[in-house]
């Protein structure tokens, strides 16, 4: 037989397996993975969609990040899955669900999975225009991307924003700078990441595209403001933006492939999630972090440019920098991988021109392996943890393949002999001895806190609002299985009455119960279509409806709740509630959206609240109710002490909310936490000089345990 002969049989067994491969993929995704992603409502587009919804329907949206604020919104709109939250979801992002919202969940995500079913279309029609694989190929390289199931099941965002990376990198290959940065800066609206294209734009001097992004990000975030209000981004860029960098704004212990969680349970310990590192060591951690991650990263910074500007040269600088990017994500779901369609289309018509197929083979078992959803246990440390990421190595393998062959051939002198080269590498030095000072400072630092942590029987992966019971602590824990109030006295778990119930207890009052009083126990539970507070000693029946954060007076005759209106607080007191007579008196202006209160009597209370688009601040109110903020700067979460001597609040200061208290009698402010982490909710026992509260130190953002700590001597 001739060689011609041999080559055309080769092909052909070639072309039918893949058919068949693709035959097979396709129906393991209608008969497997379409059931299970049209019939369930999982995370994560449900946090989308409720985002969307509380803006469309005209809510004050300032509190959305806050895990127990979107909770009691979703189960007043009775979306169907158990837990929610946004962090670390940008706002813009949600928007993209804006027209969906009329329709009820499960069926905005029925039309959500076909629309991303069809961005597959264009997607592929832009591939096949740069790397010239057929269409065959481009289908099975999308059926050999485990994550694109993923994203159709999560109702996850990145098939769209594939759409959009690869539509900026096919009009720059067409020579069309604007619309490359425009299509940059929605998606580093929605994701962040994206933006690392702009050093891109930077290298290649693309002035046009980088003029063009500025201008649709300024416009995209000028977008987002105008519908959910500054507030929410001042919170997310002052407090979840710099958590996700350091990959704290999820909790970093949980198995994951990034470089940050593998040396958070190598290094780092944590009472409750990592208690044995492999080596306690704060300064392993803070030098290897940032180094590792500008190792990755600087090849596809320093290796943008010079003379060849052919379409292989750009689409490699593309396949790149996404690459990169997503190998120091700091929280790498399974679903971004995705993404990763663009740089294996490019990978491969290259391979496949060269001949190289056992390169091409290699590629797609990595490929294969950086999606795929191997199994890992519910717990890891030490070294073993490096069993259960293949992601990662993976992932760097392939960024390894990607630099090879940007690699000029040409010796390193000669390749920095260009001055820009020299200035980025020069500031990516600066950016890692920066980086590993402050992480050096911050490790040690959030780490003081553990010495006040209360070692709870029971944790959830949050615990919050803790009070004195009796000689043990009242606290609200969350779960998977939603949020439960429970008590743990003398070291023996007790779950309250309400905790069998299947909506979520998300506030609650001991009532004069830590000062020797009746005990009473009120609940605020977040049902359908409104929350509701009960009396734990008849559940069945409601105390008053509408209503949240219930705070009984200290003589037990007043109960003061907080009340919203489309997002915006109240606070409400019912007079004489037990005698029968009861009658509702606003303490409160409309105006005022108060996020929460402390409550000793109808003369005596404090509350913070925002007005307009300001922030946060602390009243102080008498009998007068003048409402007149106390000069404390941005600060919440107020507290006044049994005795009515002392105020414990949170000031929110260099991105942290830390624990301060106010003398009733002189005014004087006096500091008590001083770490670069959250210490939230302080509540009084009933010696009035010690604290309960939250504190996330040493753990993620806002996923808080609970400790007690002296402050009054």
């Amino acid at each position: 037989m001739t060689p011609a002969g041999q080559t055309r049989i080769i092909s052909g067994l070639v072309n039918w397996t893949e058919r068949g491969v693709l035959l097979l993929l396709i129906l393991y995704m209608w008969v497997h993975i379409m059931p299970r992603a049209w019939n369930s409502l999982v995370t994560d587009f449900p946090n989308y969609y409720a985002a969307a919804q509380l803006a469309h329907d005209g809510y004050d949206t300032s509190r959305m990040y806050e895990w127990d604020w979107l909770e009691r919104e979703k189960d007043h709109r009775a979306i169907p899955i158990r837990v929610i939250g946004l962090v670390p979801i940008t706002p813009f992002s949600t928007l993209f669900l804006w027209p969906l919202v009329g329709l009820k969940p499960l069926a905005a995500k029925h039309l959500w999975i076909l629309l991303n079913l069809l961005l597959v279309a264009p997607i592929c029609w832009m591939l096949r225009s740069m790397t010239g694989l057929s269409y065959q190929r481009l289908a099975l390289i999308f059926a050999l991307n485990f994550p694109f199931y993923r994203n159709l099941e999560f109702g996850q965002f990145y098939v769209l924003l594939l759409l959009l990376v690869t539509a900026a990198c096919w009009v720059s290959l067409k020579g069309r700078e604007a619309p490359a940065g425009a299509l940059v800066a929605i998606a580093a609206a929605a994701k962040i990441f994206p933006l690392m294209f702009f050093v891109l734009f930077l290298q290649r001097r693309a002035w046009r595209a980088l003029a063009w992004g500025v201008v649709t990000g300024a416009a995209a975030i000028g977008l987002s403001v105008a519908i959910f209000g500054w507030n929410v981004h001042r919170t997310y860029l002052s407090e979840i933006l710099p958590w996700a960098v350091r990959g704290e704004a999820m909790p970093p212990y949980v198995t994951n492939a990034s470089i940050s969680g593998v040396l958070h349970i190598l290094f780092l310990a944590e009472p409750l999630w990592n208690p044995n590192p492999w080596h306690y060591s704060v300064l392993c951690f803070s030098l290897l972090f940032p180094v590792l991650q500008m190792l990755v990263l600087a090849p596809a910074v320093l290796l943008i440019g010079g003379d060849d500007k052919s379409p292989r040269r750009i689409m490699l600088e593309w396949s790149a920098m996404l690459t990169a990017s997503l190998a120091i994500s700091t929280i790498p779901a399974s679903y971004n991988f995705v993404l990763m369609v663009l740089p294996m289309c490019v990978l491969s018509s290259i391979l496949l021109e060269r001949k190289q197929y056992g390169w091409l083979a290699a590629l797609v078992v990595a490929y294969i392996g950086i999606g795929f959803p191997f199994p890992t246990p519910a717990r890891i440390s030490g070294l073993a943890i490096l069993l259960y990421i293949p992601r990662l190595p993976l992932l760097i393998e392939v960024l390894l393949g990607i630099y090879a062959m940007l690699w000029p051939g040409k010796p390193v002198r000669i390749l920095f002999s260009d001055w820009t080269r020299c200035a980025w590498a020069a500031a990516m030095i600066a950016a890692v001895v920066f980086n590993t000072r402050s992480t050096l400072v911050r490790e040690s630092a959030v780490r003081e806190e553990y010495a006040y942590r209360l070692p709870l029987q029971h944790e959830g992966y949050l615990n919050t609002s803790p009070q004195q019971a009796g000689a043990g602590v009242r606290y609200l824990t969350f779960t998977l299985d939603g949020y439960r109030l429970l008590t743990e006295d003398g070291g023996s778990l007790m779950t309250d009455p309400v905790a069998g119930s299947p909506d979520d207890d998300l506030s609650f009052t001991n009532g004069a119960g830590s000062t020797g009083g009746s005990g009473r126990l009120f609940v605020e539970r977040a049902k359908s279509p409104l929350s509701e507070i009960i009396d734990t000693n008849s559940p069945a029946q409601a105390v008053i409806e509408d209503a949240r954060d219930p705070m009984l007076s200290a003589d037990g005759n007043n109960l003061a709740f907080i009340r919203d209106d489309h997002g915006r607080g109240r606070l409400i007191v019912r007079d004489a509630f037990q005698s029968g007579s009861a009658t509702d008196a606003a303490l409160t202006p409309p105006s005022m959206n108060v996020y929460e209160a402390s409550f000793l009597s109808e003369g005596e209370y404090a509350f913070s609240a925002v007005s307009s688009e300001k922030p946060v601040q602390i009243y102080l109110t008498d009998g007068t109710h003048q409402n007149e903020p106390l000069a404390l700067g941005e600060a919440r979460y107020p507290a006044l002490s049994p005795d009515g001597r002392w105020l414990a609040y949170s000031h929110f200061e260099r991105g942290a909310w830390n624990l301060w208290i106010r003398d009733q009698k002189t005014g004087e402010t006096t500091r008590v936490g001083n770490v670069p982490c959250n210490e939230i909710e302080p509540g009084w026992e009933s010696d009035s000089k010690t604290l309960l509260y939250s504190t996330d130190c040493g753990r993620s953002l806002w996923f808080t345990a609970v400790a007690r700590r002296q402050v009054i001597p």
